[in-house]
């Protein structure tokens, strides 16, 4: 191994490095295995250097976009699910997704390498099942973009100022700056794969004059913050239980609205009641 390449990968993982965190979670992920679908955008709010700067830059507390592809049965072409063993050696009911590193660009893995994440769940409303596979098939065409070492990148994540900045330059910024391995870090090469199907992140702009003409806005780079706001994006939420209270939080006993326990309440006893069937419940 070069100097130059060990230098390199030593600064990738200083700035992916991912401290641990006490906050209150949005999910769990067991939680999350039960209702997510594919084609789904995972939201992630990781805790490293480079998620800060990202969440800095869209004003967001989430970080990236991570496209979840499900697992290798959920994809139709047997071509692209050749490529996905290809890629990642697994069994067939390991969930997959496709997320980015800084050494690797684009890259598939399995959902559990999440474990531990701040997440949300956005998905595509009025997706078809053709379209969802066509955005799965862009998606996994360009697994290893911007893998090249790119030191540019580095600079733009760990030198520039962006916490300093007034907010409408970060986004400004941010965009122009922006290379291929950036735009696999933030989601940008999710967004283009929804692009393809012709389905919009952003809102559609009505152009007045002699006809009216939905415009489909298209930036250079996306970021996590504008799949959160998309109104074409419905936020997904899963039920959970915490094990522990988390450090900081007082707790008391519960002596609200009943009702808004109802949900909970049916999931908890359809894992630990059996059906009238007798067969055991499954979670």
């Amino acid at each position: 191994m070069s100097k130059q390449r060990a230098v390199y990968e030593w600064c990738c993982r200083q700035l992916q490095r991912d401290e641990s965190h006490s906050g209150q979670p949005s999910a769990d992920l067991d939680s999350l295995r039960s209702v997510i679908r594919p084609c789904d955008v995972l939201l992630v709010a990781g805790h490293s250097s480079i998620d800060r700067t990202f969440k800095v830059i869209g004003d967001s507390r989430y970080a990236r976009a991570v496209l979840y592809v499900g697992r290798l049965h959920d994809v139709a072409d047997p071509a692209l699910r050749a490529l996905l063993s290809d890629y990642t050696p697994c069994e067939p009911d390991t969930q997959l997704v496709i997320d980015a590193s800084l050494e690797r660009g684009l890259i598939v893995e399995p959902l559990s390498a999440l474990e531990g994440r701040q997440m949300r769940v956005c998905r595509a409303q009025g997706l078809s099942d053709n379209e969802a596979q066509d955005v799965l098939r862009y998606a996994i065409s360009r697994i290893g973009a911007g893998g090249g070492r790119s030191w540019a990148a580095l600079t733009l994540m760990a030198l520039v100022p962006w916490r300093w900045m007034p907010l409408r330059w970060r986004s400004s910024l941010f965009r122009r700056w922006a290379g291929e391995l950036i735009k696999a870090l933030s989601g940008t090469v999710i967004a283009d794969a929804f692009s393809f199907v012709q389905f919009p992140v952003l809102p559609l702009v009505k152009e007045d004059g002699s006809g009216a003409r939905l415009l489909r806005l298209q930036p250079r780079a996306v970021t996590a913050a504008d799949f959160d706001h998309s109104p074409y994006f419905e936020i997904i939420k899963a039920p959970f239980q915490l094990n522990a209270i988390p450090k900081g939080i007082d707790a008391v006993p519960w002596k609200g609205n009943q009702g808004a326990l109802a949900p909970e309440r049916q999931r908890h006893l359809s894992l630990v009641e059996p059906p009238a069937n007798g067969t055991p419940g499954q979670k």
